[in-house]
């Protein structure tokens, strides 16, 4: 599956983009523990007879990377906490599930009926610290968690993919979230390796030669967005799309950390 994007970006000092080509992986098999992403990843694209180019950006969905690492929790052998107990009885959740949350979270920030938000151990707001349910098997009270380190699991598959196609490639993991103020969930990235995350263009002038005071694009989460629309939320087990074409600068000191917003300067806590 291809998704071709036109687009015209005229920014100072950079290469202008008129296109870039997202092609979603077909073949991959589904993750089971221990097994290796790069490998699978590295497979698909052989057998799909995909070529790889330097600059080349893979997004990855976490879930797949959150299997590979066994990151599945039996919530049914959690002892609740007095916390979770009380929120439970706020917001009608399992409060064996609102304990697997806080688990994974450095505190709660909002809630309502049916709703935990959370400051994630990864330093991000997410909705319930990002367990999921779905796309796993339910005959059991398992849930699944998000990988433990997603700029450390990047990294290690950038670095695999890129020494078996001899190309220097880029890797975002990715995951979806709300937003304030708009409805339906969008993609973001969680973790990334060898990729400029953010475009900080403050400094720059603008097409009238006005200098920007506050502009930061969110390149890393751009492009999750965008592969998101391949990737689906559903049954279409497309968990990777190979994205051609973007310009950026490669920085492997540049990881997903540097797309949060701290809480001093977050309108929204």
């Amino acid at each position: 599956m291809h998704i071709q994007a036109l687009r015209s970006q005229a920014t100072n000092k950079r290469s202008i983009i008129s296109s870039i080509n997202l092609i979603a992986l077909e073949t991959l098999p589904l993750i089971q523990p221990g097994q290796d992403v790069s490998k699978e990843i590295i497979k698909a694209i052989t057998s799909e007879s995909i070529s790889i180019d330097d600059g080349d950006v893979i997004a990855i969905a976490q879930k797949i990377i959150s299997k590979s690492e066994n990151r599945y929790l039996d919530i049914s052998h959690l002892d609740p906490s007095e916390e979770a107990m009380t929120l439970s009885t706020k917001i009608d959740k399992d409060p064996k599930f609102i304990q697997a949350i806080l688990n994974e979270s450095q505190k709660v920030v909002r809630y309502r009926m049916g709703v935990l938000i959370v400051e994630h151990k990864l330093g991000f707001i997410h909705a319930n610290a990002g367990i999921d349910r779905s796309n796993i098997d339910q005959l059991k009270n398992i849930v699944l968690l998000l990988p433990e380190n997603p700029d450390e699991s990047a990294k290690k598959i950038s670095e695999s993919i890129s020494q078996y196609f001899q190309k220097n490639i880029s890797i975002i993991i990715t995951d979806t979230m709300g937003r304030p103020f708009r409805n339906g969930i969008v993609g973001f990235t969680i973790g990334s390796h060898n990729i400029e995350c953010l475009l900080d263009e403050r400094g720059k002038k603008d097409l009238y030669n006005n200098e920007l005071k506050v502009t930061q694009i969110g390149i890393a989460d751009e492009l999750a967005a965008a592969s998101s629309l391949l990737m689906g939320q559903a049954a279409q087990k497309k968990p990777v799309v190979l994205i051609k074409g973007y310009q950026f600068k490669q920085n492997n000191l540049s990881d997903s950390r540097s797309l949060i917003r701290s809480e001093e300067e977050d309108l929204f806590r």
